[in-house]
C-alpha cells in the first residue's frame, strides 16, 4: 500500500528537507503487510551474517565467469539449432574460457583489473606527461 502526500501540503511543510530529497515530488510511504515486512527484515539480517557473505563470494565468482563469457565469447546466443550442437558449443566455449584464463595466468596478468584496450574515442585523448618530462 502506497501513501502519497498532497503536493501543496508537502511543499509547505517546514521539515521537508529532513523528510525527502525530492525537489518537486511529494513524499511517499510504502507500507507492506506485516508478514512481508518481517520476511524482508529477516532477509536483511541474514545478509549481514558471515555465512551469507561467504556464500555470496562464491556467487560473485560465478557472476564474473558469466560476464567474461558474455563479453568475450557471445555466451547469450547459440549458433546452432539442436540440443547436441548447442551442448557442444557450450563445452567448447568453457574450454576456450579456461585456455584464455590459463594464458593470462602464465603471462602474469593481475586478476580483477580491466584488460580491455581503450576505445577509439579514448585513444584520441592526449597522453599525460610522464614525471621525467616534467622534471626535465
Amino acid at each position: 500500500m502506497r501513501i502519497r502526500f498532497d503536493r501543496a501540503t508537502c511543499r509547505a511543510c517546514p521539515t521537508r528537507l529532513v523528510c525527502t530529497t525530492a525537489k518537486d515530488a511529494p513524499r511517499q510511504l510504502t507500507v507492506r503487510p506485516q508478514a512481508h515486512h518481517e520476511a524482508l527484515q529477516a532477509a536483511r539480517h541474514r545478509q549481514a551474517t558471515p555465512a551469507f557473505k561467504a556464500q555470496y563470494a562464491l556467487r560473485s565468482g560465478v557472476e564474473s565467469s558469466l560476464s567474461q563469457g558474455i563479453r568475450r565469447f557471445d555466451l547469450r546466443q547459440s549458433r546452432y539449432i539442436g540440443l547436441a550442437r548447442t551442448h557442444l558449443q557450450q563445452l567448447l566455449t568453457a574450454t576456450a574460457m579456461n585456455v584464455v584464463r590459463v594464458i593470462a595466468w602464465l603471462k602474469g596478468e593481475p586478476l580483477g583489473e580491466r584488460r580491455r584496450k581503450p576505445g577509439y574515442f579514448a585513444q584520441l585523448a592526449p597522453r599525460p606527461l610522464s614525471r621525467q618530462v616534467v622534471i626535465c
